[in-house]
C-alpha cells in the first residue's frame, strides 16, 4: 500500500516506466491525425495556389505568394495564441478547438468567389492549426518515455508527410474542373480537419500538465487509468518499478515567464535558431521544383521533383531509427551540414539524373534535420511554459519563412541555384553556432524534468 501511494505521487516516474502498449499507439495516431491534416495545406499550398491563380487570373507575385502568405500569417497568430492556451487551459482543451477552426475555415474558403476572401478564410484555417506543431511536439514529449520519445515523434512526422503526395494528386485530378479545381482540395482539407476534431475527443490530458498546475489528484487518477489500460493491453499484473523519481514541480506560469531567468537563455537561443533555420528547409523546398523545371525542361521535371520530394518521406523513416541514438543538437547540426553539402551538389551539378539524385539526398537530410529540431524545441523548455515558449519561437519561423523566401526571390533570384545555396550555407553556419554556444548540452533520452525544470 505504501508503494502505491509513493508511485501515485511520482507522475513523471510513472509515465517513464510504462512499457510499450496500444495506449502509446492510439495516442500517437491521434496526434498524427492533426499533423497530417495540417500538412495537407502546409505542403500542398503551392499546388492549390496554382489552381487559385488560374481561376482568378492572378499574375506576378500574387501568383506565387497570395495563399501561402495568408496561411503562414494565420499559423503565426495561431502558434502564439494556442501555444499559450495549451499552457493555461490544458493540452486536450486546445485539441478540442484548433482542428474545428481549421476545418470550418477551409470549407468556407472553398465556397468563396473572390481570391481575397479565399485567402482570408485560409488565414483563419491557418490560425486553427498554428499551434499544431508546438502542441504535438510538447504533448508527445510529455507522454512518451524519454528513451524513445524522439522515435515516436519521428513516426508522427513520417505519417504526416504522406499528406503531400496525396494533396498534389488530388489537385492534379481537379485541375481541369474549372470552378471546382481548387475548391475540392480545400473541402477535402476541411473535412479532414473536422474528422480529426471528432477523433480527438478521446485524447487524455497530459498528467505532467495536471501535476504542474497543482491538480495532483486529477493527475493521479489519470495515471491510474493509463496504468490500468497498459496492464490490461499487455496482459500483465504489475508494472516495472520506478527507476528514477523526478517530481513535476507545481509552478503555474505567466506569458512573461518565457523570459524568466531560468528560461530566458533558451527562449532567446531558440528564437534566433528558428528564425534562420526556416530558410534552410524552405529555401530548398520552395525552389527545388522550379530549379528542376527551368534547368531540365526537356526531361521529366515534374517526375524529377516528385522523386526529390520523396526524400522527405524516406528521410523521416530513416530518422525513426537514429533520433534517440544521437544527441539532439548535434543531430540538427549534422543534418543541416549534410543538407548544405548535397544541396550544393544539386545546385552546381549538370545532368538531370544527377540533379534528381542530389535533390533527393538533400530532401532526405533536411527532413532528418526537421525531426531533430521539432523534438529539441519541445524538450528544452520546462513543462510550465512548454507550449507557450514552443509556440512563440515557432511563430517566428512562420514569419521568417516568408521573409527569407522573399529575400531569395528579390536579392538572389529564384532560379539562381548557386546563389540560393550560398545563402543557405550562411544560415547553416548561424544555426550551428547558436546551438553550439547556447544550446543545452544534453537532452536525448532524459526525463524532461532533468533537462529544463
Amino acid at each position: 500500500m505504501v508503494e502505491q501511494n509513493s508511485n501515485s505521487e511520482n507522475i513523471a516516474g510513472r509515465l517513464e516506466r510504462l512499457p510499450f502498449s496500444r495506449f502509446h499507439v492510439k495516442f500517437a495516431l491521434m496526434l498524427t491525425s492533426g499533423e497530417w491534416a495540417e500538412s495537407l495545406m502546409l505542403l500542398g499550398n503551392g499546388a492549390i495556389l496554382g489552381l487559385v491563380a488560374t481561376t482568378f487570373g492572378l499574375t506576378g507575385n500574387l501568383s506565387i505568394y497570395a495563399l501561402p502568405a495568408f496561411f503562414f500569417v494565420g499559423e503565426f497568430i495561431g502558434s502564439i495564441f494556442f501555444g499559450r492556451l495549451a499552457d493555461t487551459r490544458g493540452r486536450k482543451a486546445v485539441f478540442l478547438y484548433n482542428q474545428l477552426i481549421f476545418g470550418i475555415g477551409m470549407i468556407i474558403a472553398g465556397f468563396m468567389m473572390d481570391w481575397q476572401l479565399v485567402a482570408i478564410f485560409v488565414l483563419i484555417g491557418g490560425i486553427g492549426v498554428g499551434g499544431e506543431f508546438p502542441l504535438v511536439d510538447s504533448y508527445g514529449t510529455e507522454v512518451f518515455t524519454g528513451k524513445n520519445r524522439g522515435a515516436w515523434l519521428a513516426l508522427i512526422y513520417t505519417i504526416a508527410v504522406t499528406a503531400a503526395p496525396l494533396i498534389v494528386y488530388i489537385t492534379s485530378l481537379t485541375s481541369s474542373m474549372g470552378y471546382y479545381s481548387f475548391r475540392i482540395p480545400l473541402w477535402f482539407m476541411g473535412a479532414a480537419g473536422i474528422a480529426v476534431w471528432i477523433l480527438r475527443f478521446r485524447l487524455k490530458e497530459s498528467p505532467r500538465w495536471l501535476a504542474n498546475h497543482g491538480k495532483l489528484k486529477e493527475a493521479q487518477e489519470m495515471m491510474d487509468n493509463i496504468e490500468a489500460e497498459v496492464k490490461r493491453e499487455n496482459g500483465i499484473k504489475e508494472l516495472p518499478p520506478i527507476s528514477d523519481k523526478f517530481e513535476v514541480p507545481v509552478r503555474v506560469s505567466k506569458y512573461k515567464d518565457i523570459f524568466a531567468p531560468d528560461v530566458r537563455k533558451t527562449t532567446i537561443m531558440m528564437a534566433i535558431f528558428m528564425f534562420f533555420q526556416s530558410g534552410i528547409f524552405y529555401g530548398f523546398a520552395t525552389f527545388a521544383p522550379g530549379l528542376v523545371v527551368v534547368s531540365y525542361p526537356k526531361s521529366d521535371p515534374l517526375g524529377g521533383a516528385a522523386v526529390i520530394f520523396s526524400g522527405f518521406l524516406v528521410g523521416s523513416i530513416f530518422n525513426i531509427f537514429i533520433i534517440d541514438k544521437i544527441e539532439r543538437k548535434w543531430g540538427i547540426i549534422l543534418f543541416a551540414v549534410l543538407g548544405g553539402v548535397f544541396g550544393t551538389f544539386f545546385a552546381v551539378i549538370h545532368g538531370f539524373d544527377e540533379a534528381v539524385l542530389f535533390g533527393f539526398l538533400t530532401a532526405f537530410m533536411l527532413w532528418n534535420f526537421s525531426n531533430f529540431l521539432h523534438q529539441y524545441n519541445a524538450e528544452v523548455f520546462p513543462t510550465r511554459v512548454r507550449t507557450t515558449a514552443a509556440g512563440f519561437v515557432y511563430s517566428i519561423s512562420r514569419i521568417s519563412t516568408t521573409i527569407l523566401v522573399l529575400f531569395i526571390v528579390f536579392f538572389i533570384g529564384s532560379h539562381n541555384a548557386p546563389g540560393i545555396f550560398t545563402f543557405v550555407w550562411i544560415l547553416v553556419a548561424i544555426v550551428s553556432l547558436v546551438l553550439i554556444t547556447l544550446g543545452p548540452k544534453s537532452t536525448t533520452r532524459k526525463f524532461v524534468e532533468q533537462i529544463a525544470n
